[in-house]
């Protein structure tokens, strides 16, 4: 089955407004991560939760960076990334990279991937990631990332929903 959207028509619609479309986006839930490189032997890192899966096969994510971060030059420099799944217990790594420290990782326990890059501890999942492509889109950089490794873990991962951090409750819910 074929799609065919007629651009005419969309090009003459009024884009949504920004704090429309900002309230509506903050209804979603997304898991917290901490986007990391390295970049001229230093580490860097951002929180971001525009993360999503692209591709099974081959193995491709995608991270969506504002260009006016102090990471997405370092991201663009270096061609490749992790991106860290914060574990619930990790709210405090999520509100450290949040902000603009001079040395964010002081005194955060992480190890480095082959080519350099954070895998802070404790996290739930972490992918690393080389850089495949890059998409300039409004004020933002889409990343696309193929997956050269990855390690995954039993913790529950942290959650942001309503401009808070949560908790994914452990409940299962039974359908009957």
């Amino acid at each position: 089955m074929n799609c065919h959207v007629d651009s005419t028509v969309l090009s003459r619609r009024a884009p949504m407004d920004g704090a429309s479309f900002r309230s509506i986006m903050r209804s979603m839930v997304a898991g917290v991560t901490v986007v990391t490189t390295e970049h001229e032997g230093s580490p860097h890192g951002m929180t971001a939760t525009a993360f999503s899966s692209v591709s099974a096969d081959p193995a491709m994510v995608l991270i969506v960076l504002n260009r006016s971060t102090r990471t997405h030059p370092l991201v663009m420099a270096s061609g490749h990334f992790v991106i860290n799944l914060l574990s619930e217990s990790q709210i405090g790594l999520g509100q450290r990279f949040a902000g603009k420290l001079d040395n964010q990782f002081d005194g955060v326990p992480y190890r480095l991937t082959e080519r350099g890059a954070p895998v802070l501890e404790g996290v739930a999942a972490s992918l690393e990631c080389e850089t495949v492509r890059e998409i300039d889109m409004g004020t933002h950089t889409i990343f696309v990332g193929q997956v050269v490794s990855g390690h995954g873990s039993d913790a529950l991962p942290l959650i942001y929903h309503e401009g808070s951090y949560k908790a994914v409750s452990t409940l299962d819910i039974l359908a009957e």
